[in-house]
């Protein structure tokens, strides 16, 4: 079972029409300590613990960066656009403090006006022997 810390979510469209923008939607489930608070009853300042840097690739480009500090708040929702081509598969990666990193990821459907999926393989056709 994940703990709290490693629960991260990821809400695309499964299917989006050529040049659509879609937006894209996470939420991670996370402390976000800023490290300046103290222990009320010790006195020891609890030690700083925040999802430092947000990464979103669609098939393997990086489309979207995000650089997170001390005054995000807990559990950070975050949204941004992003346009689509070509199907693929999006995948956002949340990086914290120690450097330990979650992805999440899922499929997007892109179709044509008439319906047709579109991948990002193009095909030639092969010339006629001479």
């Amino acid at each position: 079972m994940a703990s709290p810390t490693d629960e991260r979510r990821l809400k695309v469209p499964e299917q989006a029409v050529q040049g659509e923008v879609i937006v894209v939607k996470t939420l991670a489930r996370h402390p976000m300590e800023p490290g300046v608070r103290r222990d009320p009853k010790s006195g020891v300042i609890y030690p700083r613990f925040i999802i430092q840097s947000v990464v979103c690739r669609f098939n393997g480009a990086e489309v979207f960066r995000a650089r997170w500090y001390s005054g995000v708040s807990e559990n950070p929702f975050l949204s941004f656009p992003l346009r689509l081509d070509e199907s693929g598969v999006i995948e956002v990666e949340w990086v914290d403090d120690y450097l330990k990193s979650t992805t999440r990821s899922a499929f997007i459907q892109v179709v044509d006006e008439e319906g047709r999926e579109v991948w990002p393989v193009t095909a030639r056709t092969p010339s006629a022997p001479a």
